[in-house]
């Protein structure tokens, strides 16, 4: 069965954090364009909501090493299906080391929940390491996010701040009952990015940013009970993104 697929995005993000604990909520409206053959079958779907609640706590043995507790908790579901039937959450730990200024590095382990598949472990890895003042390498494996990010401070201030990105992300929703039951969608994307953000002042409190992006792999696997029912890989695609923030 062939076809095409769209995707679009709104939504806000609020973050709490200080030098021990972060508390990150999120909230997406997903606009979901299918067309050709594949539009109006089971392997389609209509909007999507996703709420999620992110964060952790960090106790410090000293300046060099801390252990932290990770946890999430998300709603993501498609338009007739009710938030609170379609949660699932993570958590973990991991130990910290900041040997240096310029390196920081935290390896732990997370239990994540999937929506109609089985809970599956999975390694946490966030290094940081700064070259120099003007640089930035950034590794991530967390499940959601697997990749790299490069980030280049144009400015001593860092007000003017390019990242690239190579990456494999993650998204999964809960979707309306099909015949063979209850289903969700897992989707797989290798998105390549590059974006800019700017400070609007001197206090570095509102920022613009903005960003584009080739999605070199997608494939978006429905789930039931743990098995693959049919999957559908779009192909290689670009988009592109509009962010404004502050930062207090």
């Amino acid at each position: 069965m062939t076809g095409e697929f769209g995707r679009s995005r709104t939504g806000a993000e609020l973050i709490y954090q200080t030098p021990d604990r972060a508390i990150d909520l999120e909230w997406y409206n997903y606009v979901n364009r299918f067309s050709g053959a594949i539009a109006g079958t089971d392997r389609s779907y209509g909007d999507t909501r996703d709420v999620m609640v992110t964060g952790f706590r960090q106790w410090d043995w000293n300046q060099k090493y801390g252990v932290q507790l990770i946890y999430a908790l998300e709603f993501a579901a498609e338009e007739g299906v009710s938030l609170g039937s379609s949660h699932r959450w993570g958590l973990g730990g991991a130990a910290r080391w900041r040997p240096d200024a310029e390196t920081d590095i935290a390896l732990g382990f997370m239990l994540e929940d999937r929506f109609e598949a089985s809970i599956l472990p999975i390694p946490y890895v966030k290094a940081v390491w700064r070259p120099c003042k003007y640089a930035e390498v950034e590794l991530r494996a967390t499940g959601l996010q697997n990749g790299v990010i490069v980030r280049n401070f144009l400015t001593e201030d860092h007000a003017t701040t390019l990242d690239f990105t190579v990456a494999y992300e993650t998204l999964s929703f809960v979707l309306s009952d099909a015949s063979y039951g209850s289903r969700a969608v897992a989707i797989g994307e290798v998105p390549i990015r590059i974006g800019v953000t700017q400070f609007l002042e001197k206090s570095g409190t509102w920022f613009v940013r903005g960003s584009a992006e080739w999605i070199a792999y997608s494939r978006q696997s429905f789930k039931h009970d743990g098995l693959t029912e049919a999957s559908f890989q779009p192909g290689a695609n670009w988009g592109l993104a509009a962010r404004i923030g502050a930062r207090f």
